[in-house]
């Protein structure tokens, strides 16, 4: 069975359907004990500074013009690693979702699980995403729960069709935001709790295509986070009113097509735990946004991070698609919080600490905090020529967060990954992948699949999925 899987879905939770297949060898059994590495196809170990990275090849291309995409992450606060994988041949769309689980970080793994997703289909649509058993979410120790954020689609139609049809300005698909929360460290889910920015009927479980659903509270879901003063938040991006004389003729591109007369813009829910219901109480952000000359998409893929000083971080991706790439150079833009997420600076773009600039496609990226050090550090591309959209997408860099001054540090860049002229095609795409920080080694590890790798097209999807582990030098 097909299935849509978009990105957002990816992103947030790591538990839609996935991002990944092992080889045969360690497919077969029952319970998998230490299981052969497959740095025999493939291994690189390469000494970056203060980094050291580790390559391998962690699931090979199962067959021309097929990847496999993957992901995997911890499920509460134990050693419960999660992975979820499916075969990738087109954008936005896979291949015999299934999952399986290791109790012990990896070591052993369960049988794979057929992901079912005839529940998924209602008449004319199909849901991606939505509530669901997987994925996981940081702990609130207020409410002594996890806190999941939910994507949900519903696409009208076949949904092959409805996702070429948005390049064309037609959008055959609905997003909205949910939560799931676990009393049980993510052993099991609650219902889903519908987030709201405006009035609007909830999800009809017996009416999926209800119209009034349909164009109201739309959002593209993003992080959450447990906070330090004992709330939390979670990350949308909706539609904001705004448009003037220039930016009459500018391009619009989903999420900026979002409504007539808006751009894709930023709002923070913030919760507090209500004990006698059980629940959170929902406060709204002021609105951030950027003209579309400055972002032709809007402000997406929303990545939230508390800073030592309690300040919030908000790392965002723009787009300059249909502009000029060098009068409208495309960058990582940010903003910053000193009121728990109520409040936003000026969008900014993100620089070196000298306050030189440098560029960045328009693709997700991630920060992390490092056990060892204690360190804040940022992980995406950083392109050493003007960019042009979504490209190019290489290298895959890891660098050091100032707190402080808000600023990456120029000399504490380390390239993760990166295109080799020789062998890859300039296709090549290093993002959308799954990160988190080893609870045992303290490593980082990253998975993802190098699309791209060898060539353009259709076969841009002949692409092997690596495991990439930093290991932090101390001495």
């Amino acid at each position: 069975m097909k299935k849509l899987i978009t990105r957002r879905s990816f992103i947030i939770k790591n538990s839609q359907f996935g991002l990944f297949s092992v080889a045969g060898s360690i497919l077969s059994g029952n319970l998998v004990k230490n299981p052969v590495s497959l740095s025999k196809h493939f291994l690189q170990i390469i000494n970056q500074g203060i980094w050291t990275v580790r390559k391998e090849v962690y699931a090979p291309s199962p067959e021309p013009r097929a990847g496999i995409s993957l992901s995997m992450n911890y499920i509460g606060g134990g050693l419960k690693r999660e992975e979820i994988q499916a075969v990738i041949k087109s954008s936005d769309w896979v291949e015999k979702p299934k999952k399986r689980n290791s109790d012990d970080n990896g070591r052993t793994w369960s049988d794979w699980t057929i992901i079912d997703e005839k529940s998924k289909v209602q008449g004319d649509y199909t849901i991606s995403g939505g509530e669901s058993q997987d994925g996981t979410g940081p702990y609130d120790p207020v409410s002594k729960r996890l806190i999941k954020p939910v994507f949900q689609r519903i696409i009208k139609g076949k949904p092959e069709v409805a996702m070429s049809e948005i390049w064309k300005g037609i959008r055959l698909f609905s997003d909205h935001g949910f939560y799931q929360l676990s009393e049980d460290d993510g052993l099991t889910w609650d219902k889903a709790y519908m987030l709201k920015y405006e009035e609007g009927p909830d999800f009809d479980e017996n009416n999926w295509g209800d119209e009034k659903f349909f164009r109201t509270n739309e959002m593209y879901i993003g992080n959450a986070l447990s906070l330090k003063n004992r709330s939390v938040i979670i990350t949308a991006t909706v539609p904001v009113p705004f448009m003037d004389e220039e930016d009459k003729n500018m391009p619009s591109i989903f999420p900026n097509n979002y409504r007539e007369g808006c751009v894709g813009g930023a709002i923070c829910f913030i919760g507090r735990w209500n004990e006698s219901k059980k629940n959170y109480a929902w406060k709204l952000s002021k609105p951030l946004f950027v003209p579309r000359r400055v972002s032709t998409r809007g402000l997406d893929e929303l990545h939230i991070s508390e800073l030592e000083n309690g300040k919030l971080l908000m790392i965002i991706r723009g787009s300059n698609t249909g502009l000029d790439p060098v009068k409208y150079p495309g960058r990582k833009w940010y903003s910053v919080s000193k009121d728990g997420g109520l409040n936003w600076s000026e969008v900014k773009d993100m620089r070196y600490e000298s306050g030189e600039s440098f560029y960045s496609p328009a693709s997700i990226s991630s920060t992390i905090r490092s056990s060892v050090n204690g360190k804040l550090y940022w992980i995406g591309n950083i392109s050493e020529q003007p960019v042009d959209g979504n490209s190019p997408r290489y290298p895959l860099v890891i660098i050091e967060v100032d707190e402080e001054k808000v600023c990456f540090i120029k000399n504490s860049r380390t390239i993760i990954d990166d295109r080799n002229g020789e062998l890859d095609s300039p296709a090549l795409q290093l993002s959308n992948f799954s990160i988190f920080e080893n609870r045992e080694t303290y490593d980082i590890e990253i998975f993802l699949l190098r699309l791209g790798e060898h060539g353009d097209g259709a076969d841009i999807w002949t692409a092997d999925s690596y495991k990439y582990t930093l290991s932090l030098q101390t001495h």
